[in-house]
């Protein structure tokens, strides 16, 4: 069972655009309900027949020199507040938020989507947080 495909169909169901990004890759741009101006997911599964899917998103705020202590403060306090979501500096000194999980093939389509909206309130919710430990 290809579960990418599958999960494309279900979010043209629920009419949440998404783009490609390369075969497996999906792309959600979608505007915060609350703060953020722009929330992007990236979302795949490790293996299309997988029902291993991973959730990402990277644009949380670049924090260099004197700010990254306050990037990393950011991340654990976040870290603190949401266990479903795990926040990190990656090399380049960008936050990112991850989430994957392991579901069950006969709902791996509605927990999907559940995830996806989930991410996307956490994100919202978080990012005045990021904003003031970027520019405070």
């Amino acid at each position: 069972m290809n579960y990418y495909a599958i999960l494309k169909n279900k979010l043209d169901e629920k009419e949440l655009p998404y783009s490609e990004l390369k075969d497996g890759v999906l792309e959600i741009n979608q505007t915060g309900k609350k703060n953020a101006p722009n929330i992007r997911l990236v979302i795949g599964f490790d293996d299309p027949e997988s029902c291993r899917p991973w959730i990402k998103c990277y644009d949380l705020g670049h924090f260099e020199g004197d700010k990254y202590a306050a990037g990393l403060l950011a991340c654990n306090n976040a870290n603190k507040q949401y266990r479903w979501v795990r926040f990190y500096m990656d090399g380049d000194n960008d936050v990112v938020a991850a989430m994957d999980a392991i579901v069950s093939s006969e709902t791996v389509f509605d927990e999907m989507i559940e995830l996806i909206i989930r991410m996307l309130q956490i994100i919202d919710d978080l990012y005045p947080e990021f904003m003031r430990a970027r520019w405070g």
